[in-house]
């Protein structure tokens, strides 16, 4: 049996980044692919904004394209509100395993290190390289890394 993370103890236990990536969600039961944009992340859950609503417990695949890695997770949706904002469905997904989990971690990982290095190379008026910029990511967050993982399982 696999991990569920709930979206009310998910709110407390993770910290959710706001992430504007392009996603694809395939619903399992019909195996519909289609493509939105997340609007945050977390090691617990992603949200995105959908144009209708999408039932709580639908079994979604989702896919994290970043760069030349496609990260693959398996989840479950939690909620569906219609944002009187935008008129589309705010929907709230909840990851079924560590592995899910495991894989949001990552491109969540990733996605900060590029934001890291986009905002270095400003700062510092040349380009920062990937190298760099991981290295100095991953010297300052690998600590609090493992501690998050390590409270998922």
């Amino acid at each position: 049996m696999g991990y569920t993370f709930g979206m009310e103890n998910e709110k407390r236990k993770f910290f959710r980044h706001p992430i504007k990536v392009p996603i694809q969600l395939t619903r399992v039961e019909n195996n519909s692919a289609e493509s939105v944009r997340a609007e945050d992340l977390s090691q617990g859950g992603l949200a995105f904004f959908w144009p209708e609503s999408i039932a709580e417990g639908t079994h979604l695949q989702l896919s994290i394209p970043i760069e030349k890695q496609l990260f693959q997770m398996n989840a479950h949706v939690t909620h569906s509100q219609k944002d009187s904002d935008t008129g589309l469905f705010k929907t709230g997904v909840c990851f079924e395993d560590s592995v899910s989990s495991f894989r949001a971690k990552l491109a969540e990982e990733i996605i900060q290190i590029r934001q890291y290095r986009e905002k270095m190379s400003l700062l510092r008026g040349h380009p920062f390289s990937e190298e760099e910029a991981a290295k100095v990511w991953i010297d300052r967050n690998a600590e609090n890394f493992e501690k998050t993982m390590g409270s998922a399982s």
